[in-house]
C-alpha cells in the first residue's frame, strides 16, 4: 500500500515511517521546497529516509496536495507549519497560520476525497482540551475547548474531518493523542531528558508536574489500526493516550536506573480527569504503560551515561 504522510521529518513521522517500513508498505512524503536536504542522518534512527519517496510540498500547496492525493492509497496527516520552536507558540502571523493550516488540511482532505483515496488519518492533539467540565472523564463527546492556536487549529479541522467522514464524501477519522514521548532525533530533543540528565549527574532536581502522555510508538500503532480496521470509522474521533506520567515517576525511575543518589523534591502530580480510551480499545489498540516508560528512561540513561563517559 502507498501511504502519503505529511511531517515525515518530524517525531511522529519518523515513528510512523519506521512502522509502515516494517509493515510492508511504501511512504510518500512531502518536503518544503526551500528544504536541501530533507533526509536525516542519524545512528539512532534506523529509518531508511532514502526508501521514501519525496515530492516537494507543504500545507497551503493546492498542487502538491493534488500529486500527494493521486500518488497515495492512504494518507496520514501530521504535518504542521509552524514558526515558533514549540507546536503551541503564538505563531508571528495568527492569520497566515490559520490559512495555511486549516485550508492547507482543508485542501489537503478534498485532494483526496476527489482522488478516492481509501482512508485519510488527521492527526489531532489533547490540547484541543485545555479547559475540561469539572469533575467529567474525558471522551470523544467532550467540547473542544482549545487555550491555544495550535489546538484551535487541531479542533478546527476535526470539525472538517466530521463534514467529509460523516456526508459520505471521505473515509477520514481523527486520532486525538496526548502528550508524545519517546526516544527523539537528536535524543537531546526527548521528552524528561534534561531532569534525566541532571540526575544521571546526582545533582538535585524539582520533579514537579506531569502530563497524560503515550508512546510515539504506541500512536503510530493506532494509526496503523485505523488504517486496517474494517469498522466503520469515517467522520469519527479517537482518543489515543496511555496514563499521566508525572515527572516525579521519570526522575524516581531514572535515580533507581542511574544508581544515582540525586536528591528528587516536589511532589508526584495526580490526575484529576482520565481519558476514556475505550473507544480506540476495541479496535484491538492496547498502550505499553510503565515497561515501555522505563526501556525509554534506560535508553536516555544508557545514551547520557555515553556522553559523558567520552
Amino acid at each position: 500500500m502507498k501511504i502519503g504522510l505529511t511531517g515525515a521529518t518530524g517525531f511522529l513521522g519518523r515513528s510512523i515511517s519506521k512502522h509502515m517500513f516494517a509493515a510492508g508498505h511504501q511512504v510518500v512524503a512531502w518536503r518544503r521546497p526551500d528544504t536541501e536536504r530533507p533526509l536525516w542522518e542519524s545512528p539512532n534512527d534506523p529509518t531508511n529516509p532514502s526508501a521514501i519517496r519525496w515530492i516537494e510540498g507543504r500545507l497551503g500547496d493546492r498542487d502538491a496536495a493534488d500529486q500527494l492525493a493521486a500518488e497515495s492509497d492512504v494518507i496520514i496527516h501530521a504535518g504542521l507549519k509552524r514558526s515558533g520552536a514549540s507546536f503551541v507558540d503564538a505563531p508571528d502571523d495568527p492569520v497566515e497560520y490559520f490559512q495555511s493550516n486549516v485550508i492547507g488540511s482543508l485542501q489537503l482532505i478534498e485532494a483526496a476525497a476527489a482522488a478516492k483515496v481509501q482512508k485519510f488519518v488527521f492527526v489531532s492533539s489533547g490540547t484541543v482540551h485545555d479547559r475540561i467540565l469539572p469533575g467529567d472523564s474525558i471522551d470523544e463527546t467532550h467540547p473542544l475547548w482549545p487555550s491555544s492556536l495550535y489546538g484551535a487549529y487541531k479542533a478546527s479541522v476535526e470539525t472538517i474531518v466530521h463534514a467529509y467522514g460523516f456526508s459520505g464524501k471521505l473515509n477520514v477519522c481523527t486520532l486525538r493523542p496526548t502528550a508524545i514521548y519517546g526516544v527523539a532525533d537528536p535524543v537531546e530533543s526527548s521528552k524528561w531528558y534534561a531532569i534525566i540528565r541532571d540526575i544521571v549527574a546526582g545533582r538535585s532536581v524539582d520533579a514537579s508536574g506531569g502530563s497524560k502522555s503515550v508512546h510515539v510508538d504506541d500512536v503510530a500503532t493506532a494509526i496503523d489500526t485505523l488504517i486496517q480496521t474494517d469498522e466503520t470509522v469515517a467522520g469519527e474521533t479517537f482518543l489515543c493516550s496511555d496514563r499521566l506520567i508525572s515527572t516525579h515517576e521519570v526522575a524516581t525511575i531514572a535515580r533507581r536506573l542511574s544508581g544515582s543518589d540525586s536528591a528528587i523534591t516536589g511532589t508526584a502530580k495526580q490526575s484529576k480527569h482520565e481519558i476514556d480510551t475505550a473507544k480506540i480499545r476495541r479496535l484491538g489498540v492496547t498502550f505499553s504503560g510503565t515497561s515501555l516508560l522505563e526501556s525509554t528512561i534506560q535508553q536516555l540513561v544508557d545514551h547520557i551515561r555515553l556522553g559523558t563517559s567520552r
